[in-house]
């Protein structure tokens, strides 16, 4: 027992247990070092918003700023943005996230891909317009015909005139005119309140009340028409009012919140 005393306190190997001590920590601090440099430990970024870039200038803008890309969809088509534009990407932007991030995104198609038209005859326009939509149809507008129903399509005429029949394929973004039964006689329909309701929800309801959309007139504040809300209507809506069907709706849209308050005095439409 005394010979390992005097062992463990001799000088040889108290530099040995040194040398050995010291050698872990300079083996430690370098794997840390290299850790660090190589995964940019504790270093994030803002991803940049780059939705409607093209693709090439969106990988530009990635690279600058030390992320990567992968594009993992290409189908979905949205209208109003160019082909190849960068539509969504994933994380979003304006979060933060590690250095050298690999980024998930979705750029428009640069072919339309074509649906099949979906079942309209004898079907009622809130229904057939709800349809339309999923596709990425865009419906223009609803002509009434006098017949014994009411509210029921049919028949649909496409963009060049042309009877479009059920079931057949048409380019996403494809723009249709809904002849409706209006019923016998002079139908009126109530006039929904459309203040606060986007543009596309507000031609939705429209075609829902078997009513058209009138003049769009939008203030400074809108950039983007999707972001746009209606402020004002004429006519202007009143509980109880009824105006005929397949009459025109006309639609005032900002994107300021404060200006989401019904106006009840009558739209001056002299410049429109």
């Amino acid at each position: 027992m005394k010979q390992w005393l005097r062992f463990l306190f001799s000088k040889v190997f108290l530099k040995t247990a040194g040398f050995s001590v010291g050698f872990v920590i300079v083996v430690l601090a370098v794997v840390l070092f290299w850790m660090r440099q190589t995964t940019d430990h504790g270093k994030t970024v803002e991803v940049p918003d780059i939705r409607l870039m093209q693709l090439d200038e969106a990988a530009a803008v990635l690279e600058s700023v030390g992320l990567t890309y992968e594009v993992i969809d290409s189908t979905h088509y949205v209208p109003g943005v160019k082909e190849g534009a960068v539509v969504e990407l994933f994380p979003d932007a304006f979060a933060q996230v590690k250095l050298g991030r690999k980024l998930m995104l979705s750029t428009n198609p640069s072919r339309l891909p074509k649906y099949p038209l979906p079942n309209y005859k004898d079907q009622l326009v809130g229904y057939v317009t709800s349809k339309f939509a999923q596709k990425g149809f865009f419906v223009d507008s609803l002509i009434l015909i006098p017949d014994l129903s009411h509210d029921l399509v049919l028949k649909v005429v496409d963009a060049k005139g042309k009877i479009a029949e059920e079931q057949e394929p048409y380019p996403t973004g494809s723009h249709f005119k809904l002849y409706v039964s209006g019923g016998q006689g002079d139908a009126t329909m109530f006039l929904p309140d459309l203040v606060g309701q986007t543009l596309d929800q507000s031609k939705q309801l429209l075609m829902t009340y078997s009513l058209n959309t009138g003049a769009l007139t939008f203030d400074a504040s809108v950039q983007d028409s999707a972001a746009a809300f209606v402020y004002r209507q004429y006519p202007v809506f009143e509980p109880d009012v009824q105006v005929p069907a397949g009459s025109s709706v006309d639609l005032w849209l900002t994107a300021d919140s404060t200006k989401f308050q019904q106006n009840t005095a009558p739209a001056d439409t002299s410049n429109l």
